[in-house]
């Protein structure tokens, strides 16, 4: 199963909706829905319809949970939909706890910049 799916599929699971239901707000029938995920052929209407549908943003279809990100750099969005069936850590906490603190002061030195 591809990932797009597995993620659409997690949420629908968690709002008690089935994947039927789904192609069927869409208009779409399973086997289409099935296919244009599949092949990355789904029109992005579709994707902003699910999205708006389940309450996801639609960047979060496409976001990579193990990239390691520095507030430094640039600004990143920290919201995580899932976590892939890992248990949340100590360790893990503190990381995001981390990267929080570095979205605050990025922040903060923005703001700083624009009150002078």
């Amino acid at each position: 199963m591809n990932s797009l799916r597995a993620k659409i599929e997690e949420i629908l699971i968690k709002e008690n909706y089935t994947f039927g239901q789904l192609a069927d707000y869409l208009n779409l029938s399973e086997q289409q829905l099935e296919e244009g995920l599949a092949n990355k052929t789904l029109e992005l209407r579709y994707l902003e319809d699910i999205s708006k549908n389940l309450k996801v943003p639609l960047y979060s279809f496409f976001r990579d949970n193990n990239i390691k990100v520095s507030y430094n750099e640039k600004p990143y969005f920290t919201n995580k939909l899932w976590n892939d069936g890992e248990e949340t850590s100590p360790q893990k906490i503190m990381e995001e706890i981390e990267m929080l603190k570095q979205a605050i002061s990025y922040k903060e030195a923005e703001l700083a910049k624009k009150l002078k």
